[in-house]
């Protein structure tokens, strides 16, 4: 079925949204809020989940205490699209997104890679071999201010948000003084979840070989000091929010401060501290191409002395935060991110 003739139901994104403010609350809890049955809420999120339309998957990208080294990529390409370059690019476990867009980049990469010298690596050794990819232009991310797992669909009322917060199965907020911390045992329990964070604790515990008493604190102290961060989405194109775009802009101080009026504009998905010709990079949602002329008015009325240097409309997403989509924007299937793994050399003359 074309995406234009499905559509995610409003029960359906009021499910999706509930498991974006408490992903792994059981369907008895979600009931009340969602004035219905546990075993319709099983049987819809099924649905969802088996036609791709909509998952939760949840990242965990550390390195000990440290953050991960994350970069936005444009791949300089001819101008022949390449069905192996997107298939490399999309089984890569270090590329978490893969975008085809507008202009002379082609395609636009997220990717995450333990330290500096694996990211160069790989793009010497990989991306640099890819068929047609002429070059590269790497945008390094030095703060992240707003990221994609705070989107929501917002389609609850205040009153069954509220409702949620204090819901078990919700992630703990970290406090203060909390340090993310991804240990080397932790990794197989995190790339589980990253297809699915809703497994239960047992299965978990299997996938482990670990007690389930063992797996529970292991997720409970990931999620309590920001470790894991939960992922639901609706596929975007059937998420009622089918245009995505990608700006590159510049501001004169990046103060954090002033930064909430962007961060919390309904159409923002990521906005981030960046390296390069420009300072930040912002990824947005619309509902139609014909909002993006007012979207960007909005923000550079609401965060003086920025400037939008340039902008990518998404043409096809082949990869969204580890989840592959299919031609028809549908999920097929999840690459575990295991951007721990060095990258495997791709030969020349692919």
């Amino acid at each position: 079925m074309p995406p234009s003739e499905y559509v995610l139901s409003e029960a359906d994104r009021a499910v999706i949204h509930a498991l974006q403010i408490a992903p792994r609350a059981g369907w008895s809890r979600l009931a009340p809020v969602l004035r219905s049955r546990p075993d319709t809420l099983a049987q819809r999120w099924a649905r969802i989940t088996a036609a791709g339309t909509g998952w939760c998957g949840a990242l965990g990208l550390h390195t000990g205490e440290k953050p991960p080294c994350l970069a936005w990529i444009e791949l300089l390409c001819t101008g022949e699209r390449s069905q192996v370059r997107s298939a490399l690019l999309t089984e890569d476990p270090h590329v978490l997104s893969v975008l085809e867009v507008t202009g002379d980049r082609a395609m636009l990469l997220f990717v995450a890679f333990p330290d500096l010298s694996m990211l160069d690596e790989h793009i010497s050794t990989r991306l640099l071999r890819l068929p047609g990819v002429t070059g590269t232009r790497t945008h390094l991310v030095t703060a992240v201010h707003r990221s994609g797992p705070r989107w929501r669909l917002d389609r609850l009322t205040p009153a069954q948000t509220h409702r949620l917060i204090d819901l078990p199965g919700r992630p703990r907020e970290p406090g203060p003084t909390a340090v993310p911390s991804l240990r080397p045992e932790d990794r197989r329990l995190v790339l589980a979840l990253a297809g699915d964070s809703r497994l239960s604790v047992a299965e978990l515990a299997r996938r482990q070989g670990r007690s389930e008493s063992a797996t529970r604190r292991q997720l409970i102290r990931l999620e309590s000091s920001g470790t894991l961060a939960h992922n639901c989405r609706p596929a975007p194109l059937y998420s009622g929010w089918p245009v995505s775009v990608v700006m590159w802009a510049d501001s004169p101080t990046v103060d954090v401060a002033a930064a909430p009026p962007i961060v919390h504009l309904r159409e923002t998905v990521d906005f981030m501290s960046v390296t390069g010709p420009h300072n930040l990079a912002i990824a947005l949602t619309l509902r139609t191409l014909e909002d993006l002329p007012v979207c960007a008015s909005t923000l550079v009325r609401r965060m003086p002395g920025l400037r939008i240097a340039d902008t990518f409309v998404v043409l096809r997403c082949h990869k969204f935060a580890a989840q592959v989509l299919g031609p028809d924007g549908r999920r097929t299937h999840t690459i575990p991110p295991d951007i721990w793994s060095r990258p495997v050399p791709l030969p020349t003359g692919l």
